[in-house]
């Protein structure tokens, strides 16, 4: 297997500095017994690291390297694998950038104590994980405020059509400007104007779905969560009444902040929304976006929405330029500030299991629960990030 690697920059792309002798010195007394080909920190990416996440490699290097641990650094082609790599038995952290193991992988790890990354990993891998006890740090945390508010920036646009009345402006000029003796913003056959005092279901309480609702209560919407594998302390919390998946039906808006195999939204739920209703989607996996498209293609529903059926989205896509969806292309946790949380989120949580500890609870994925037959055949598992 062919790898680029460079220890002194995760990308590969920035000349090596030479350590003085007196620096090699207190390097070798500070990480006695361990080298870069015998790294404590495997960190491996698909090769997309700069247009996917720009700002996390330094700030995960800079914070691992600060909490005195060896790291390695390889770009993980389709075909390649993990087990290939020179020194991965003695790695005991495993970061992952979209990248998705094999179980033989881990097999090959044999000294492994922790799995991070963003979004989650198979079922066949999360069994793997699960079987040896090895936690599962989900890095997804640290772009919560950046998703969750681009969720309320995608419901205020669509309740308003601000994007249809920036394109008519920029394209017709004072021809968009209303008569003289009305002025009103918002599309009449579809839910509109204020958010305050709408019915808001937000389907998935992890971290994102609990901020969300969390947002929405404060501009006064009256909120209910929809996700069967909550906990009922977590719905205590959040504020929110809770529902059932078929009750998300009665709400103004919609908003699918993840999704798993028991928390997505049919078609059949789809088909019972209201005419007029506004479905918000940051994830893809919790709802059957062929369906809510047919009813949008009609003009049944609007859709505010990050995430889609194919990426990128093509230019003769029917869906595109229509006066009743808003689009933004996967940049919802794409801030300077959420790549940077999520390398901090990981990096706190490896340094905690590393120094024989464990990872936040609320960061750690519950693998410990049994993965029912049906999930396995049915989804991989992996969320969107």
């Amino acid at each position: 297997m062919t790898t680029g690697r460079s220890p002194s920059h995760p990308e590969g792309d920035q000349p090596v500095s030479v350590p003085s002798p007196s620096d090699e010195a207190a390097h070798r007394r500070r990480f006695a017994g361990r080298t870069l080909d015998c790294p404590d920190v495997l960190i491996v990416n698909d090769g997309y690291l700069k247009a996917t996440w720009p700002f996390l490699a330094d700030r995960l290097r800079e914070g691992l390297v600060g909490t005195d641990h060896t790291l390695l650094w390889e770009t993980v082609p389709a075909s390649s694998h993990l087990r290939d790599i020179r020194g991965v038995d003695d790695v005991r952290a495993l970061v992952l950038i979209g990248v998705e193991p094999e179980p033989a992988d881990l097999a090959a790890l044999s000294r492994l104590a922790v799995v991070a990354g963003v979004g989650g990993v198979g079922s066949a891998v999360a069994a793997e994980l699960a079987a040896r006890g090895i936690a599962y740090v989900d890095g997804s945390r640290g772009h919560t405020d950046s998703r969750a508010e681009h969720a309320i920036a995608l419901v205020l646009a669509a309740l308003r059509s601000l994007p249809s009345w920036h394109t008519t402006m920029a394209v017709e000029g004072p021809r968009a400007w209303p008569l003289p003796s009305w002025q009103y913003s918002d599309h009449p056959g579809l839910v509109n104007g204020t958010l305050r005092g709408k019915t808001v279901a937000v389907v998935g309480l992890g971290p994102l779905g609990a901020r969300v609702a969390e947002l929405c209560a404060a501009f006064g919407a009256t909120v209910a969560v929809a996700d069967p594998d909550a906990d009922e302390i977590d719905v205590a919390v959040s504020g929110a009444q809770r529902i059932d998946l078929e009750h998300v039906s009665a709400a103004d808006i919609v908003v699918v902040t993840e999704g798993t195999p028991r928390s997505r939204l049919t078609a059949a739920v789809l088909d019972r929304l209201r005419a007029g209703s506004l479905v918000v989607t940051l994830d893809a996996a919790g709802i059957d976006l062929a369906a809510l498209r047919e009813r949008v293609l009609r003009g049944e529903l609007a859709w505010a929405t990050d995430v889609y059926e194919t990426v990128p989205v093509p230019l003769d896509d029917p869906i595109l330029g229509r006066d009743n969806v808003v689009h933004t292309p996967g940049i919802a946790g794409r801030t300077r500030e959420a790549n940077h949380g999520v390398a901090d989120v990981l990096v706190e949580n490896i340094a905690r299991v590393l120094r024989g500890g464990q990872p936040w609870p609320w960061d750690r994925l519950p693998f410990a629960r049994p993965i029912p037959v049906e999930e396995s055949a049915s989804s991989d598992g992996a969320t969107q990030a």
